[in-house]
C-alpha cells in the first residue's frame, strides 16, 4: 500500500457547481484518513489544457475527475492511457506519476456495477442509448459484449456512427434522433446519456427498463456516481474505497428518503 500525502483532487467540467462529487469523495478521504479535499473547479474548453498543465506541475494535487463536456478532449493533454480508456476513447479520472499524468474510464464499471445492483441482466438485451458523447461511450463499452442488439441515438448521426466503430460494436447501429420513438419500442434496455428528458414516457412500456444517467434526477444515475467514484478512490489512494460509508454521504447530499 502506497503512502499518500497530495492534499487536492479535483473535479474538471463545466457546469459543475451542483455535482454532489465533493460531498461523495470527502466522505471517502474523511473515512480512510487521508489528508485531502475534493474540489469541483470549473474549466472551459478554452481553459482545459493550462489546467492540466497546471495539475501536472503541482505535486499536492492527488488527481482529477473530469466530466461534460471534456471526457473525450482530455485525452489530448494526458500522458498515458489505460488500456480500456484508450479502447473507448473517453476519460473520466486522472491519476499522477510524479508529473505524468494517466487517464482512466471508471464510468464502464460504475455503469456495470449500478445495473448489476439493480437486478437487471442485459444479457441478450436490445439496447437503445440516447447520445453519443463521453457517458455514452462508457455505456456502449460495458453492454457491447452481452447486448444482442445496440443503438447509439444522437442528434449528430457522425459522432454515433464515429461511436460504433471506435468501439467495434458488431451488433450496433447510429441512429438520428428523429426515429428515437421507433427505435425505443423495439428496445428492452433504455439508457439516457444526454442532459434531456429522454425518452417520453408516453412512448414506454412497462415491461421496459430504463437507465437514467443523470444522478439528480435518477437512482440509477446516483449509483452508477458512486460506484465510478469508488473506483476513482481505488485508483488514487491504491485502497479499497470505503463503499457504503460514500453511499450513505451520497444519499445524504441528494436527498434521499428511505421508506
Amino acid at each position: 500500500m502506497r503512502a499518500v500525502s497530495r492534499s487536492v483532487a479535483l473535479l474538471l467540467g463545466d457546469p459543475v457547481a451542483q455535482s454532489l462529487s465533493p460531498a461523495l469523495h470527502n466522505a471517502a478521504f474523511s473515512a480512510l484518513a487521508i489528508e485531502c479535499r475534493y474540489v469541483a473547479r470549473q474549466v472551459t474548453r478554452a481553459q482545459l489544457g493550462s489546467v492540466i498543465e497546471e495539475i501536472r506541475a503541482d505535486d499536492r494535487i492527488l488527481g482529477a475527475n473530469v466530466t461534460i463536456p471534456h471526457k473525450e478532449s482530455v485525452i489530448t493533454w494526458l500522458d498515458d492511457l489505460d488500456p480500456l480508456a484508450g479502447r473507448v476513447g473517453a476519460v473520466n479520472t486522472i491519476s499522477r506519476s510524479g508529473a505524468r499524468l494517466k487517464g482512466w474510464n471508471t464510468d464502464i464499471e460504475g455503469f456495470r456495477r449500478a445495473l448489476e445492483e439493480s437486478g437487471y441482466d442485459p444479457a441478450g438485451t436490445r439496447v437503445a442509448v440516447i447520445g453519443a458523447g463521453g457517458a455514452a461511450r462508457a455505456v456502449v463499452a460495458a453492454l457491447r459484449q452481452s447486448a444482442s442488439m445496440v443503438w447509439v441515438l444522437a442528434r449528430n448521426l457522425g459522432q454515433a456512427e464515429r461511436l460504433c466503430h471506435d468501439l467495434g460494436v458488431d451488433g450496433g447501429k447510429a441512429v438520428s434522433l428523429h426515429r428515437m420513438e421507433t427505435i425505443i419500442a423495439e428496445a428492452d434496455l433504455i439508457v439516457n446519456a444526454t442532459p434531456a428528458d429522454l425518452p417520453r414516457k408516453s412512448w414506454l412500456q412497462p415491461e421496459q427498463r430504463v437507465f437514467d444517467l443523470r444522478y439528480r434526477r435518477s437512482l440509477d444515475g446516483l449509483a452508477m456516481l458512486l460506484h465510478q467514484g469508488a473506483a476513482a478512490v481505488e485508483i488514487w489512494t491504491g485502497r479499497p474505497a470505503p463503499l457504503e460509508l460514500m453511499r450513505t454521504a451520497l444519499e445524504r447530499a441528494a436527498g434521499v428518503v428511505h421508506a
